[in-house]
C-alpha cells in the first residue's frame, strides 16, 4: 500500500477511538484523501476486522475507479479485498472487506437485510451531491441502527457545513461527531471569461478552449451540461486545433471501457488531450495529468413536472460549491489554472449549494421503496422533505401501475416491482412478460435494454440488436439471464412491441389532433414531434419517452411507436363511455353525442337519437349561462331598472328587514339559476329561445307581496313633478337619476329623496330645447346660486318660457307663458 501521505491522515486515529458504534460527519475538501487513503487505513482496524466496509458513490464511474484504483494500492485486482457492486456488474467474493456501491445498490441491500449482517461500517462519500438515492439510503439506514446499534456510519461531504448534518443526525438519539480535515490542493488562479453581448456561451466556450490550451502543459478538462454541449465543442475543436491535440468526451453514454481509458491518463508520448465531460467527472474520481481546467459554469438538471409526470432536462447555473469543485480539478498534481465563462461579478449570485433531489426529481421510485420498506415518508428522517407536488404525482403514477392501492398500501404487484430495481413503468412491463413465452419475455429484455439506455432523441426506436452499444448489450445479456432465457430466443414481431411497452406506459397514449405532428397525451399533456423529425405521424402513438425544449409548450416526442384501433383493448388501458350534451344547429338546440374517452382523450363521437329529457335540457341551459354570463339573457331596459331598484334598496334596508331580502348580486343569481330561473324555462328549446327570455317576472317573484309595495315606496320607478306630470328614474346610473325640464321644478325648494330619505335623487335640469343645464344633488342650492346666471342666460334665448326671480316659490309648469295665461 502507498504511503503517501494526505490530510485526511490527521483523522485516522479519532475516528479509530470512535470505534465500533461510530456516528461520524467528515467534512473534508476535494483531494484529502477521503475516498482512497481514508477506507484503506479503515481495513486495517481489529474492530473492522471481521467484518465488511460498504462506500457508497453517486455515479458508476467514480464506482469503478475507485474501486480499481484501492485495489491497485494492495496490489490486487479487483474484487478480492476490494470489490464493486454497479447495477447489473458486481465484482467481489464473500472474503472482499471493502466493497464500493453505487448508492441504488445500498437500498437494495437493506431492503433484503435491513440489518446489514457482516457489515461494520457504512461510508456515504460525497453527501453533499444530494442524490435521491443517498438521501433515501441514509434515512432508512437510522432505522436499521436500532436494530444495529454497533454498526459504525461515516457520512463525507467536501462542501456541505459538517454542523447542520451532524446536528440532525444527533437527533434521533445518537451523538454524533464531527471531525475535518484540510485539502490538498496545489494553487490555482482563476481567470474569467464572460462571453461577449452578442454571443452565446456555447459560441464563446471554443475560443476559450484554445486559450487554455495555450498556457496548459498537460491536459486540459472541460466541464459542459450535457452530450448536445460537448457534440458541438467537439465539431468545432476539431476545425480549430493542432495535430497534437486530441478531443476526449466523458459522460454517461460513453462506454465503459472508454471512460476507463479517460481515468488512466495520457500513455506515453501520446497527443494531449482535451477532455469534454459532464459533472460526472465533477467529484469522486481524479483524472491524471489535468491542470487546466474550463468551466463553463453550467450543468443539466431534470426538473419533475407533477401535473405531467415527466421531467424536463434544463441547463442551470451550478452552484458555487460546483465552481469550487470543478476548479479543484486542476490543482491534484501541481500549480493549476481554471478558466470560468461567466463574469467574476455573477459569481455572488450563485446559488451556495446542489439543490436536492427530493426537492425536483420524479419520486416514483423513490415512493416505491419507501412502501417496501414499510414506511411512507412522511415516517423517515430524511435531512430535507420531499416535495410533497411530487410525491402526490408519483404516488397516483404507483395507483396507474396497480402497484399501490388507492388508500395508499402495497400491492403484491408493486411488491413484485420494487424487487425487480428498475424504473416502476419498465418494472411493470417486465412483471407481465414474467409469465409469457420465451419469445415474449425475450422481446422485453431487447426493448428494456434500450429503454434504459435511450439517447435524449434516439433516431430510431426500436433499433437492430446488431447495433446495440456495449451498455445495451450489457444490460440485454442482463434481463435475458433474470427472465430465464438465452440470446437464441427468437423475438416476436415488431406488431407485438406495443402489446408489450402497454404495460407500463397506458398513460402516454397520444391521439393526433387535427391532422398535425400534434398529439394529445392521455394524461393530460401536449407532444409534437421535432420540426427536424422525419417521422409521419399516425393517428394513434405511444410516446415512450419526451423531452423538454426552453420555450415549447409541448413536450418533444422522442422513442414512440405507431399504435392502431385494435390496441385499445388492451388490459392496462381503461377506456370508459359518456354522454355530452351540446347545443349545435343555426338555432342552437340540445344534441346529446356519446364519446370514448381514454384520460384526457376523448375520441370516437356517435350521435344519440334520444332527446335529452327536460332535466337534461334545463341542466344544460344553466351550465351555459353559467359558462357565458347572465348577459347572454334577454336584460330589457325595464328589467335593468328594476334590478337595479332592488339592489339599492336592499343597501339601505335595517339590518332585520335584510336579513330577509333575497339577494340580487350577479354573482349569487349566477349560481342560483335552479332556484329563480329554471321554473321559467320548462318550454325553452334552444339557445335561441333563450336569448329571448324575460328574466323580470322570475327576477319579481323573488319578493313577496309586501316587499314588492316597500320597493315601490322606497324605490318608486317614476317621480310625480311637481308640474303634475311623472317622469322615469334612471337606477342604473352611479346614482339614481332623473332628467326633467327646468320649469317642472319650480316650487319644488330641495332635491327630492328616496329609500326613506337615505338617498338624495340627482336632476339633470334642462333647457326647453332639451338641452342639459345644470347637473345637481342639491336643488337648494342651485335655487339660490347657480339659477341667476342660468336666468340670464336662458331668459334672452327661451322668452317665451317663465323664468321668474323666485323659482322655488313659482308655480311649476311644463308650458308657455302664453299657454299659462
Amino acid at each position: 500500500m502507498t504511503t503517501e501521505q494526505l490530510p485526511v491522515q490527521a483523522l485516522i486515529e479519532p475516528l479509530v477511538k470512535l470505534l465500533p458504534a461510530a456516528r461520524v460527519v467528515i467534512e473534508a475538501p476535494p483531494g484529502a484523501g477521503k475516498s482512497t487513503l481514508l477506507p484503506l487505513a479503515l481495513l486495517q482496524q481489529p474492530s473492522l476486522a471481521q467484518q465488511r466496509i460498504l462506500m457508497l458513490q453517486p455515479r458508476r464511474l467514480a464506482t469503478l475507479a475507485i474501486a480499481t484504483y484501492l485495489a491497485r494500492q494492495l496490489d490486487e485486482p479487483v474484487g478480492q479485498t476490494v470489490g464493486y457492486h454497479i447495477r447489473g456488474e458486481a465484482r467481489f467474493n464473500q472474503h472482499t472487506r471493502l466493497l464500493i456501491v453505487t448508492e441504488g445498490m445500498f437500498t437494495q441491500y437493506l431492503q433484503q437485510d435491513p440489518e446489514l449482517a457482516g457489515v461494520g461500517m457504512v461510508i456515504f462519500d460525497e453527501f453533499h451531491e444530494r442524490n435521491l438515492a443517498s438521501d433515501l439510503g441514509l434515512a432508512m439506514l437510522q432505522e436499521s441502527l436500532l436494530l444495529r446499534p454497533d454498526l459504525s456510519v461515516l457520512v463525507m461531504s467536501a462542501t456541505l457545513p459538517a454542523e447542520p448534518i451532524a446536528a440532525w443526525l444527533s437527533e434521533a438519539g445518537v451523538d454524533c461527531q464531527i471531525l475535518r480535515s484540510e485539502g490538498r490542493q496545489y494553487p490555482i488562479s482563476i481567470h474569467y471569461r464572460p462571453p461577449p453581448a452578442s454571443s452565446r456561451w456555447q459560441q464563446h466556450l471554443p475560443q476559450v478552449i484554445q486559450e487554455a490550451c495555450q498556457v496548459a502543459q498537460q491536459d486540459v478538462l472541460v466541464f459542459v451540461p450535457g452530450l448536445a454541449d460537448i457534440q458541438y465543442v467537439t465539431r468545432s475543436l476539431n476545425e480549430q486545433l493542432q495535430e497534437q491535440w486530441q478531443v476526449y468526451p466523458l459522460h454517461r453514454q460513453v462506454a465503459p471501457a472508454a471512460q476507463r481509458d479517460v481515468l488512466r491518463g495520457r500513455q506515453g508520448e501520446g497527443k494531449r488531450r482535451i477532455i469534454l465531460a459532464t459533472n460526472i467527472a465533477e467529484t469522486s474520481v481524479t483524472i491524471p495529468g489535468v491542470d487546466v481546467v474550463v468551466d463553463s459554469g453550467r450543468e443539466r438538471q431534470a426538473l419533475y413536472y407533477p401535473q405531467h409526470g415527466v421531467s424536463r432536462l434544463v441547463t442551470r447555473r451550478i452552484s458555487k460549491a460546483s465552481a469550487t469543485q470543478r476548479a479543484g480539478r486542476a490543482g491534484r498534481t501541481a500549480a493549476g489554472v481554471c478558466f470560468r465563462v461567466w463574469a467574476e461579478a455573477d459569481q455572488h449570485g450563485l446559488r451556495d449549494y446542489q439543490v436536492p433531489e427530493l426537492e425536483t426529481a420524479d419520486l416514483t421510485s423513490l415512493l416505491l421503496e419507501c412502501k417496501r420498506w414499510g414506511s411512507e415518508p412522511a415516517q423517515l428522517r430524511f435531512f430535507t422533505p420531499p416535495s410533497a407536488a411530487n410525491l402526490a404525482a408519483a404516488q397516483q403514477a404507483l395507483v396507474n401501475l396497480q402497484a399501490v392501492q388507492e388508500n395508499g398500501r402495497l400491492t403484491a404487484l408493486g411488491q413484485q416491482l420494487s424487487e425487480l430495481g428498475s424504473d416502476p413503468r419498465l418494472a411493470r412491463i417486465i412483471a407481465h412478460a414474467q409469465s409469457q413465452s420465451a419469445s415474449y419475455r425475450a422481446t422485453v429484455a431487447y426493448l428494456i435494454a434500450q429503454l434504459e439506455q435511450l439517447p435524449r432523441q434516439p433516431q430510431q426506436f426500436p433499433q437492430p440488436l446488431a447495433q446495440f452499444n456495449s451498455a445495451q448489450q450489457q444490460r440485454y445479456q442482463y434481463w435475458l439471464k433474470r427472465l430465464g432465457i438465452t440470446a437464441s430466443e427468437r423475438l416476436l414481431p415488431p406488431s407485438a412491441f406495443a402489446e408489450i411497452l402497454l404495460w407500463g406506459f397506458a398513460d402516454r397514449v397520444g391521439l393526433q389532433r387535427a391532422k398535425s405532428d400534434r398529439y394529445l397525451l392521455a394524461y393530460g399533456g401536449g407532444a409534437s414531434f421535432h420540426h427536424q423529425d422525419l417521422r409521419q405521424p399516425s393517428r394513434w402513438l405511444l410516446v415512450l419517452t419526451v423531452n423538454f425544449s426552453e420555450g415549447q409548450a409541448d413536450a418533444i416526442i422522442g422513442a414512440a411507436l405507431e399504435l392502431t384501433e385494435a390496441d385499445l383493448t388492451h388490459p392496462a388501458l381503461t377506456i370508459s363511455s359518456y354522454d355530452e350534451t351540446t347545443w349545435s344547429g343555426p338555432s342552437k338546440r340540445l344534441q346529446t353525442t356519446r364519446w370514448q374517452q381514454l384520460g384526457a382523450i376523448k375520441f370516437n363521437p356517435q350521435p344519440v337519437a334520444q332527446l335529452p329529457s327536460a332535466e337534461q335540457r334545463i341542466q344544460a341551459l344553466r351550465d351555459y349561462v353559467q359558462q357565458q354570463g347572465l348577459a347572454v339573457l334577454g336584460w330589457s331596459a325595464s328589467c335593468q331598472q328594476w334590478l337595479a331598484r332592488a339592489r339599492l334598496l336592499e343597501q339601505h334596508l335595517p339590518a332585520a328587514q335584510q336579513a330577509q331580502w333575497p339577494s340580487f348580486s350577479e354573482a349569487y343569481l349566477l349560481t342560483s339559476l335552479a332556484d329563480w330561473a329554471s321554473p321559467y324555462w320548462q318550454d325553452i328549446t334552444s339557445l335561441q329561445q333563450l336569448t329571448q327570455w324575460r328574466p323580470l317576472t322570475a327576477l319579481q317573484a323573488r319578493l313577496n307581496y309586501s316587499q314588492q309595495q316597500l320597493l315601490q315606496q322606497a324605490c318608486p320607478s317614476h317621480l310625480r313633478l311637481p308640474s303634475g306630470r311623472e317622469q322615469t328614474i334612471d337606477y342604473t346610473q352611479a346614482t339614481p337619476l332623473i332628467a326633467v325640464k327646468l320649469q317642472e321644478m319650480f316650487g319644488e325648494p330641495v332635491s327630492p329623496t328616496l329609500c326613506f330619505g337615505q338617498v338624495t335623487l340627482t336632476i339633470d335640469l334642462l333647457s326647453p330645447a332639451g338641452r342639459l343645464l345644470q347637473r345637481t344633488a342639491d336643488l337648494a342650492s342651485f335655487w339660490n346660486d347657480a339659477y341667476t346666471a342660468v336666468k340670464k342666460e336662458m331668459k334672452g334665448r327661451y322668452p317665451k318660457h317663465p323664468w321668474p326671480d323666485q323659482p322655488h316659490l313659482a308655480m311649476a309648469t311644463h308650458k308657455t307663458k302664453r299657454h299659462l295665461e
